[in-house]
């Protein structure tokens, strides 16, 4: 994950179990962060995510971006995972995107 820290404007990384548990994990905020909590917020924003794709009938979910004022939370899957990157407003997120693609097949062969 720290991998993922050294593009530009990501702030961290996070591989999570779809049952809610950091499998690993590079987090922005040190000990303010519970990142147990944090895994759990993360998974029932994708299942309810996966849940609106279902109930509109639009096929299975890749990806979720979360836009705020100053940063970013993309969330992608892994199948029995969900990939998570935090980044912030001047990161180029066509890149972080890219990476994630990426690196998408050797993230879910490490799991």
């Amino acid at each position: 994950m720290s991998e993922f820290t050294r593009i530009q404007g990501v702030n961290g990384a996070a591989v999570i179990s779809k049952d809610g548990f950091v499998i690993d994990a590079v987090i922005p905020g040190g000990e303010e962060i519970d990142p147990d909590a944090l895994a759990a917020m993360i998974i029932t924003v994708y299942g309810a995510s996966e849940r609106v794709g279902s109930e509109l009938k639009l096929g299975n979910l890749d990806m979720v971006m979360l836009e705020f004022a100053n940063n970013y939370v993309l969330l992608e899957d892994l199948g029995d995972a969900v990939f998570t990157v935090i980044a912030d407003k001047r990161a180029y997120l066509g890149r972080i995107r890219y990476e994630m693609k990426k690196q998408k097949e050797r993230i879910k062969a490490a799991l």
